[in-house]
């Protein structure tokens, strides 16, 4: 069973709750569309009506009813500002009114103060904010999760019948031990959640076990250290090149004994610029399906969107997210 269809299982056998940020568009209102068709989701879009309704139109699906939330509701402004002071109160920051309500009179902030309150199961926003916007909010508004300081991002890496991930390839230019940990940590989470699976992780880099020497080694050596101090039970090692971190006789060769190595199914990357590429070297010339990003870190789950994403990529994010966001819940 693909990633997909274990996420798709699960929203069939409970209905979630979806919230749009970026609401006044016809991709968002087409996924919603056929999310309500499909009996998965109750979708919550963020915006004017009147654009909303204009989006309907364009899209075509002007028979389904769709439940809109306007952000700049005077009512949801006063509760949404008093929200946001209550918590920068609790940060030890003092914000007056008026830049509270500032801060939350969009639909960011509107969407995201709506999964921290459960009234949303997930956040899906990006097709038109920018994936720095995104991030911002959620972390304004919803907080990174418990044990957690840090919010990247991972893939589900897909061919015929194999299932990897790799992380973090669109937050983190140049992560620290503590951010590669965290990454490591959460992304294995979602592989155990979604897969039902354990997961064997990777810290990549262009030494094995001590064959080269260089500060960006050192980091993914301190970085494991800190993964086995806080996770002792998960299958983890480093630091590994790819080729010993996948095949079998190489890493007889260059990591005897390893846990891991030859046999992967989760690969950090330690620079953006490395997983990055990498997926997009996996994607254009090994033939793998690239589904994500999606992002992690956060206390609940808040995705984004590249803005140039389809109505498709929407409705399957919207999926995905929920699935893995229920690890094996049903």
């Amino acid at each position: 069973m693909s990633v997909f269809e274990r996420c798709l299982e699960k929203c069939r056998a409970r209905k979630g709750v979806v919230v749009y940020s970026d609401g006044e568009d016809r991709r968002v209102v087409a996924a919603a569309a056929k999310l309500i068709r499909e009996g998965l989701v109750d979708p919550i879009l963020i915006g004017e009506p009147e654009k909303v309704r204009a989006a309907l139109q364009e899209s075509g699906e002007t028979g389904v009813s769709l439940q809109v939330v306007n952000p700049l509701n005077p009512s949801l402004v006063e509760h949404n500002a008093a929200e946001y002071m209550a918590i920068q109160k609790a940060k030890g920051k003092d914000v007056t009114e008026e830049d509270a309500v500032k801060a939350v009179s969009n639909g960011l902030a509107a969407g995201a103060l709506m999964v921290r309150r459960g009234e949303a199961e997930i956040g899906v926003a990006g097709n038109l904010s920018s994936t720095a916007n995104v991030i911002r909010a959620g972390l304004r508004m919803i907080g990174t999760a418990a044990g957690s300081k840090t919010v990247s991002s991972f893939f589900f890496m897909l061919k015929d019948d194999k299932v990897c991930m790799f992380t973090d390839c669109a937050v983190i230019p140049d992560p620290t031990p503590a951010q590669l940990a965290d990454i490591a940590i959460g992304t294995s989470g979602v592989y155990k959640n979604v897969m039902g699976e354990d997961p064997r992780v990777a810290l990549l880099s262009f030494s094995t076990k001590g064959s080269a020497k260089h500060e960006r080694v050192d980091k993914v050596r301190a970085a494991l250290d800190e993964i086995k101090t806080r996770e002792p039970n998960l299958l983890v090692d480093g630091e590994l090149q790819l080729d010993a971190a996948v095949v079998p006789e190489v890493a007889q060769l260059k990591a005897p004994g390893s846990p891991v190595a030859g046999h992967a199914n989760v690969f950090v990357f330690p620079s953006l610029e490395a997983g990055n590429i990498g997926y997009k070297i996996a994607q254009r010339f090994g033939g793998w399906t690239a589904l994500g990003p999606l992002l992690q870190g956060f206390a609940h789950g808040w995705h984004d969107l590249s803005r140039g994403c389809s109505s498709d990529d929407i409705y399957k994010i919207s999926v995905v997210g929920l699935g893995m966001n229920r690890g094996g819940q049903q």
